[in-house]
């Protein structure tokens, strides 16, 4: 019974690892985009016209606010991603210890079934 609990420990431990890799590959895409796109818009001259697509629409807008929407959207994705490895140490070493005690258990298990033969 308590092999098979951590046996679910593990395997949710894994899920959520899977889950937050998965998020942070995203995470990291958009922030090379997002730094592309920063260092394309410091190569303009003030005077510029840059556009930005909202829906089917493409918007003039203002190239200080271009950089500003940009750098805080770095900024968040660079928050986001701390926090993703953050979570990620902290479901490495639930994972980490259910495999230990799912070894502990299976030693436990076999040493009495080889003192019941």
């Amino acid at each position: 019974r308590q092999l098979e609990e951590q046996a679910g420990e593990f395997r949710k431990a894994q899920q959520e690892l899977s889950k937050n890799v998965q998020k942070r590959q995203t995470m990291i895409t958009q922030k090379t985009e997002s730094d592309m796109v920063y260092k394309e818009l410091e190569l303009l001259d003030d005077d510029a016209k840059v556009f930005k697509l909202v829906g089917p629409t493409l918007i003039r807008q203002d190239l200080m606010e271009a950089k500003a929407n940009v750098g805080k959207r770095l900024e968040y994705i660079n928050g986001e991603l701390q926090r993703a490895e953050t979570v990620a140490s902290v479901l490495e070493g639930k994972s980490k210890k259910a495999r230990e005690e799912i070894v502990k258990l299976q030693q436990k298990l076999e040493k009495l079934q080889s003192a019941a033969k």
